[in-house]
């Protein structure tokens, strides 16, 4: 069953998935990050190419590859099965094949709310839950 942490108090959504990612490489895990639409996608994508020449991430973006171990995707992708990241405000269709799913929460209002909406639906339906402030993550 899939294992759900929500992270909350996001401010800076990127670096806290660059790091998120990096954890994953370590341990040999795929990453799946969700992304609002391609735009997003796009940037997130533009980003870690760029973001450090020591710590860039190659990945691809809606498109399988078994070579890769990260892909950043607006549409459905279905190939990955370690962790998925959400990087939206609404649930992902077929979180429930990934061995963790990670939400992150910004501190926008509206998105807490979302958050608090798929927490109690998670919750509902018995996975496994848990949640911390992005302050206590030791990256």
């Amino acid at each position: 069953m899939t294992n759900v942490l929500f992270i909350f108090n996001v401010k800076d959504k990127w670096s806290v998935l660059h790091n998120l990612i990096l954890k994953n490489l370590q341990k040999k895990r795929t990453t799946l990050v969700f992304c609002s639409n391609k735009k997003e996608g796009d940037a997130l994508s533009e980003y870690f190419w760029n973001n450090s020449p020591s710590n860039f991430l190659a990945h691809q973006v809606n498109q399988v590859c078994m070579n890769e171990m990260i892909c950043i995707a607006s549409e459905k992708v279905d190939w990955m099965d370690d962790t998925l990241i959400n990087s939206t405000d609404s649930m992902v269709n077929g979180f429930n094949r990934y061995l963790k799913l990670v939400e992150l929460v910004t501190e926008d209002e509206a998105a807490k709310i979302k958050a608090r909406e798929r927490y109690k639906f998670y919750k509902d339906c018995g996975y496994r839950l848990s949640s911390m402030d992005v302050s206590n993550i030791n990256f």
